[in-house]
């Protein structure tokens, strides 16, 4: 039987070897290594050369981390994002997004309005997640906050290949104080990457894989130290009109300006 060393081995060799798509007749190269063709790609796989809404959507779970014990479940996730991208240089985009977020029940994957902390049995209001709308940089190698003034450079987001799939990386880590668990968020932004090199789109089918370490929420009222783990997947969708109509609606009930550009 294989070690888990060996399984691991045997997945790095793949993705090295991977890391360049394979030749085919006709299809333009894709030359990701340049920072300007890296965050254009990056753009088209995340979202689209064009200033138009785009729409996201996402699943998935949280559990809860403490020292000590194994991760335990706590909830489930469902999520809609809205944003614009807009061309500043070749070096820079800036995008204007809008996300809203929705817990639901472990089991039954019901509407979360309150929830009992299984660490302490406290009773707790659960309110809707919303960030944004903001505005965010994009540069060829890393995301910032809208007001940063950092200059861009010439370096690129990680990337590799498998088969006909290529993987774009962007990362988050955010400092913390001594003592404290740090934040952490990995996204993993894939397509096909025949699609990504015709220079003819502007957009392409992609989605997400996202992780995520962070301090507990307020409303939890968490007396221990510790830590949410999000596991998500995402897509990316053709338009509002294919958010699922069920949570659609609860989107336009707690976010009543989340279609109120562009949308359905």
């Amino acid at each position: 039987m294989s070690s888990r060393r060996e399984i691991l081995a045997g997945f790095a060799a793949l993705a090295a070897a991977g890391h360049a798509p394979p030749a085919a007749a006709n299809v333009p190269k894709l030359r990701l290594d340049e920072p300007e063709a890296n965050l254009e790609a990056y753009i088209k796989l995340r979202g689209d050369l064009r200033d138009e809404p785009v729409y996201d959507m996402v699943r998935g779970r949280v559990f809860g981390l403490v020292a000590g014990e194994a991760p335990r479940q706590l909830f489930k996730t469902v999520g809609a994002q809205r944003t614009r991208y807009r061309r500043v240089s070749a070096l820079e985009y800036r995008a204007e997004t809008l996300y809203v977020g929705l817990l639901l029940e472990w089991g039954t994957e019901r509407l979360l309005q309150r929830w009992t902390n299984p660490y302490n049995d406290r009773a707790c209001e659960v309110p809707v997640t919303r960030y944004g709308p903001a505005e965010i940089r994009l540069l060829a190698d890393r995301m910032l906050p809208g007001d940063s003034e950092s200059e861009p450079t010439r370096g690129t987001r990680p990337w590799f290949v498998i088969g006909h799939v290529v993987h774009m990386v962007e990362q988050i880590m955010a400092p913390a104080p001594p003592a404290v668990q740090p934040d952490g968020d990995l996204m993993n932004f894939s397509g096909d990457w025949r699609q990504l090199a015709d220079p003819g789109v502007t957009r392409i089918p992609s989605q997400l894989s996202f992780t995520a370490v962070e301090r507990w929420r307020d409303w939890m009222q968490m007396e221990q130290p510790g830590s949410l783990w999000w596991h998500v997947a995402g897509v990316k969708l053709d338009g509002p009109g294919a958010y699922p109509d069920e949570f659609a609606a609860l989107v336009r009930e707690r976010a009543p300006d989340f279609f109120g550009q562009g949308g359905a």
